[in-house]
């Protein structure tokens, strides 16, 4: 009983998740339906892993080609999900190649199997994978060398663990400094899912090398150990379905407008310097809630990459963070002035062009070291 429960709970937890992405059409969220490719592998590896531990080693010699696989592709096709939701265009051809490592070793096994006799595919499962762990396999022989692609399977597997996880956490870093740029109010746009998911997409890392160097042979002798795992990576992948579920592409077009300079009649950067700070002090545009730099842009009749340098370069910081800035300033006049204490923080956080309450108490903690309501009781005595 306890053994049917450490097998099958990833493979309903896969399961169902695949079912409700896939279910959906592809053009109406194109990331969650390539979630729904991602778990519905999950779900094959984990079939694989019971017909394993389920004894049944005639079937599973067939099976391991698609538990190399379904293995070999769970990263790559995560980091494609990631790349779908932070990418307008994905350039599928070039892309390709990061499957070619799962859908190689795979075929290989599978070729290798139709040729070893019945007696030698139980024989390869029993004596190579279980009894000798893959210690000490005999290149002389079929089963032998089947034994030294699941091997490197493996070695491969730990490889693409180090290698994904450093682009997931790259392409996180270089999406969010764009949204920084853009954005105002980063508020469900700055995705901190995709650090949330490259924290668990480590943690995984580090399980999936540990039980990958433990071996498959491990649990089969202590069936009671298959529960650590299996309770593990079923909160995982149903963790990663349920931020999927929730998270929606961001494909706007964060680049329109970004026309070239020459086509402006800005005279010098000085002035153009001048007249940004006369737009946020004098016009205070930042009291706009969807606040997005293309409006800057469009207001100062230049282009975003222009304007995105400026601030960057003249005042040490991106879009988001000259915004906010402006709008904490804005926050606190409101907050000293005794004639708005009628007034909640809500009214106050929407005057000052923040999107919510939540937003406008971290921005304002992250600038001023101290909540809105403690700052507002402390110069003001209002609680």
């Amino acid at each position: 009983m306890t053994t049917s429960i450490a097998l099958l709970s990833p493979i309903y937890v896969t399961v169902f998740w695949s079912i409700l992405f896939l279910s959906q059409k592809k053009s109406a969220n194109p990331p969650r339906w390539i979630l729904g490719i991602y778990m519905l592998l999950a779900a094959l590896l984990y079939v694989s892993h019971a017909i394993f531990f389920s004894r049944m080693y005639f079937l599973y010699s067939f099976f391991e080609s698609i538990y190399i696989y379904s293995g070999l592709s769970l990263y790559p096709l995560f980091y494609t999900y990631i790349l779908k939701l932070t990418t307008i265009k994905l350039k599928l051809p070039r892309h390709y190649f990061h499957f070619i490592p799962g859908i190689l070793l795979g075929l290989i096994s599978l070729i290798i199997t139709f040729f070893l006799s019945h007696e030698q595919r139980i024989y390869y499962v029993k004596y190579i994978l279980i009894e000798t762990n893959l210690q000490g396999v005999n290149l002389n022989t079929l089963p032998g060398i089947k034994g030294w692609i699941f091997l490197l399977s493996r070695i491969v597997f730990i490889a693409q663990t180090l290698i994904y996880l450093a682009l997931i956490i790259r392409l996180a870093n270089k999406h969010n400094q764009t949204i920084n740029n853009y954005f105002s109010n980063t508020e469900g746009k700055k995705m901190n899912w995709v650090r949330n998911l490259s924290i668990t997409a480590f943690i995984v890392s580090g399980m999936a090398i540990v039980f990958a160097l433990l071996g498959r042979s491990y649990f089969i002798h202590h069936n009671l150990s298959l529960l650590a795992p299996s309770a593990f990576f079923s909160t995982i992948f149903f963790l990663i379905g349920f931020k999927g579920n929730q998270q929606h592409q961001i494909v706007e077009s964060l680049y329109e407008n970004d026309k070239p300079k020459e086509e402006f009649t800005v005279s010098s950067e000085e002035e153009l310097k001048n007249r940004l700070i006369n737009l946020f002090e004098t016009e205070k545009i930042y009291q706009l809630n969807d606040l997005r730099i293309n409006t800057v842009c469009e207001s100062l009749h230049t282009n975003r990459t222009y304007i995105s340098k400026l601030i960057n370069d003249e005042f040490g910081m991106n879009f988001n963070e000259f915004t906010n800035k402006y709008r904490v300033d804005e926050a606190k006049r409101l907050m000293v002035s005794k004639a708005n204490n009628i007034y909640t923080m809500e009214h106050i956080a929407r005057e000052a062009g923040f999107g919510s309450v939540a937003s406008f108490s971290r921005v304002f903690k992250e600038i001023e070291g101290t909540t809105p309501g403690k700052y507002r009781k402390k110069y003001n005595g209002v609680s």
